[in-house]
């Protein structure tokens, strides 16, 4: 896909700021995919989020620099991460089945639409949305009833059907040695790319609109090299 031009970015960040962050990772790959949201909501999320990553790709080339908390000492690290590890196979079938303990439980991929009917804030969320995603169970009791080892069990099996939702680093502490694989929320960091860009991109509209009078479309129309010059001549 080709960058978002600097206004829309700050078109998409505007729409997308204050939200939840279910509903910006689904508008970003919306744009980055060319769908509507309504169809974005339905992709598997390792198809989102694969969007979401070509969007990284195109708009900030280069790796990604994090923090990642060691579980053992609790040290913080400073990690770079190479666009590369955040890609993997995309979802080939969107339903499999699981045999456990005499049942058969078949289910689907997870989407967007079904984190979206979850609210957040509910204690049970995570049993909720699995439950969401189990079409029926073979000798056994209907999906709401699932045991909570059962609904582990599912939720562990989606990240084989759809690996790309379910990104996680291999780390090594710096400091004591610990390794762990840690979870990599895609969404996330794409989104504070985003925001980072976009504030730093009304932080100089803002300062040449001040020292010269210029309107917000003038400035943004401006290359970037030029901009530079005259902050530099303003001193900001």
């Amino acid at each position: 896909m080709r960058a978002l031009t600097e206004g829309q970015l700050l078109q998409e960040w505007e729409s997308c700021a204050g939200r939840r962050p279910v509903v910006r990772a689904v508008a970003l790959a919306a744009v980055a995919g060319g769908h509507t949201f309504a169809e974005a909501s339905d992709l598997p999320l390792g198809t989102r989020d694969a969007l979401l990553v070509d969007l990284r790709t195109a708009c900030f080339p280069g790796d990604l620099e994090c923090l990642a908390r060691c579980p053992g000492c609790g040290e913080d690290l400073e990690v770079s991460v190479p666009v590369s590890d955040l890609r993997q196979p995309a979802a080939q079938e969107y339903e499999a089945t699981l045999a456990l303990g005499g049942m058969r439980v078949r289910y689907r991929v997870l989407t967007s639409r079904d984190v979206l009917a979850v609210a957040p804030s509910d204690p049970d969320a995570r049993c909720r949305l699995v439950r969401r995603c189990v079409l029926d169970v073979s000798g056994g009791p209907a999906p709401e009833e699932l045991a909570a080892e059962v609904v582990e069990a599912v939720a562990a099996a989606l990240s084989e059907v759809d690996p790309q939702a379910d990104i996680r680093l291999d780390l090594t502490c710096a400091v004591c040695g610990h390794a762990w694989a840690a979870p990599f929320d895609v969404p996330a960091h794409v989104w504070a790319d985003v925001d980072a860009c976009a504030r730093g991109l009304l932080a100089e509209v803002h300062a040449l609109a001040k020292a010269y009078g210029w309107r917000e479309e003038d400035i943004l129309a401006l290359s970037p090299a030029r901009r530079h010059f005259y902050l530099e001549a303003i001193g900001a």
